[in-house]
């Protein structure tokens, strides 16, 4: 059982809020409007100065700011936040955004010997990149981060490899050595393959390789949501019995917090699963209690992380073992 004392890392959501919709991101669906049950919030400087106390941020080692549903960027006191943090722990601070949003002068504040920002470049010009993060632009993207470069921030350049833009990757790598970042990451996610449309459900282009017809998204929105349901995935129970669950949470001492201020082992379990759907998300939903850090102590929002452990040591899936914890950190014994 992690204590409140051994926690090092936090993985914190500020918001659920994005002006991209990236096709596989569960904000949206293939880039159509969709709702999964997530709500539109962020949290403030006085909401993380009254989850996090100071006395506990200073055993804090690193912080990580990246969305399941929203960008950093878009959070109203994120820059306010982060020079709190900065000010409060000496933990190294890591930001991941799309970075299309606001100035460069804006990005440049956030500048600090101990804060890294990854940015979401997936091309060398917009025609390729917007393929992918539908509502970003390159140009804008790259111009913020040129302006935090120039004020001494440290930035890396990270890559999601397509069939469309694979080309690319050389002259972005090369490119991101010229303006000064400091790494070049590809980032293989593997969700590459797929249609794409509009927010009103039109067809738009395809991801990896095409199909002769696209199917209406309301057809595979229907299989989207039902594979949703845990008991479409029982056919991992006959594995189970041979996978032990090696914890990334644990492994990491770190906990992740919703934009709703909700506390979480992992972003993996923590999408909001008290409204949305996700594959074993019924399972968790069960274990859950009290943990929401703007109304009780971080101390007691982890209680509930207990029954999680115990859970663990179930036979099967559908004896209540964690599907998404097999399907994330599950190890062949």
């Amino acid at each position: 059982m992690i204590r409140i004392s051994d926690i090092q890392s936090l993985h914190i959501e500020l918001t659920t809020k994005c002006n991209a919709r990236c096709p596989m991101c569960m904000r949206n669906y293939r880039g159509y409007t969709y709702n999964g049950g997530y709500p539109i919030i962020e949290l403030t400087l006085p909401q993380i100065q009254k989850i996090f106390p100071v006395d506990f941020l200073k055993q804090i080692k690193t912080i990580n700011f990246n969305g399941n549903l929203g960008d950093f960027g878009l959070a109203k006191n994120a820059a306010l936040i982060v020079k709190h943090l900065l000010d409060c722990s000496d933990a190294q601070i890591q930001i991941e955004t799309n970075g299309s949003m606001r100035t460069p002068a804006w990005w440049g504040q956030l500048a600090h010997p101990r804060v890294k920002i990854l940015w979401a470049l997936d091309g060398t010009n917009n025609d390729t990149h917007q393929l992918y993060r539908i509502g970003a632009n390159y140009d804008k993207a790259l111009k913020n981060a040129l302006g935090f470069i120039s004020m001494g921030g440290n930035a890396i350049w990270k890559f999601i490899p397509f069939k469309h833009n694979v080309h690319q990757c050389s002259d972005a790598e090369r490119l991101s050595k010229q303006l000064g970042f400091s790494d070049f990451i590809l980032y293989d996610q593997g969700r590459n393959q797929g249609p794409v449309y509009t927010h009103d459900g039109q067809f738009s282009h395809w991801l990896g390789n095409s199909e002769p017809e696209a199917p209406p998204v309301t057809e595979l929105l229907k299989d989207h949501e039902t594979w949703f349901d845990p008991s479409t995935v029982i056919a991992k129970t006959d594995i189970s019995d041979n996978y032990r669950i090696d914890c990334m949470h644990l492994q990491g001492k770190e906990i992740y917090i919703a934009a709703n201020g909700d506390v979480y082992p992992c972003c993996y379990l923590g999408f909001y699963p008290d409204s949305m759907n996700f594959p074993g998300n019924s399972q968790i939903k069960k274990m859950v209690f009290e943990n929401n850090a703007l109304e009780h102590s971080l101390e007691h929002c982890i209680k509930w992380f207990a029954d999680l452990y115990s859970s663990w040591n179930k036979k099967t899936v559908s004896d209540g073992k964690p599907f998404i914890c097999l399907q994330t950190c599950g190890k062949c014994t």
